[in-house]
Formats: structure tokens, C-alpha cells, sequence
């Protein structure tokens, strides 16, 4: 909720329909990494789009989705999503 609220904010300061947004994970879904010292660490992006006029309870739906799908694929490296 608190992402969506926070999408709203951003769109409205920008005039922009789509949001992108990058927050940390902690990178250690795999078991051999538990043991591990050191910096794991992953950019996670999230394309919201606020698009469509929504409700905000629509809104927040969207940004579950995104959340979920980006969580799925967090193994992904971010320097590999950007090339």
C-alpha cells in the first residue's frame, strides 16, 4: 500500500503515467548462500503504471502483481536488465 501510495506522489509531482521504482533485496534465495558473509545484496525494478485513471484500491492491486512477478525474477542481476 505504502508503494502505491508512493507511486501516486511521484506521478502527480511528474505528470508521468508510469512509475519506475528500485529497492534492495537481500539476494540470498538459495540455500548455499546462507552460510555466506558479504554483500548480496540486488536492485529490484518495478514499473508501475498509473495509467487508466485507477481507483486506488485498483492501484494497489497493480502494485501487488508488479511486486510479486519482480520478487519471482529477483535473481536476475540489474546490470543484466539493463543491457
Amino acid at each position: 500500500m505504502l508503494l502505491a501510495a508512493f507511486a501516486v506522489l511521484v506521478g502527480a509531482h511528474t505528470g508521468d503515467r508510469e512509475v519506475v521504482v528500485g529497492s534492495p533485496v537481500a539476494g540470498r534465495s538459495r540455500a548455499e548462500f546462507e552460510g555466506l558473509v558479504g554483500f548480496f545484496a540486488n536492485t529490484l525494478v518495478q514499473r508501475l503504471d498509473l495509467g487508466g485513471d485507477p481507483t486506488f484500491a485498483e492501484l494497489v492491486a497493480r502494485v501487488r502483481d508488479e511486486s510479486r512477478a519482480a520478487m519471482a525474477h529477483q535473481d536476475l542481476p540489474f546490470e543484466k536488465l539493463v543491457e
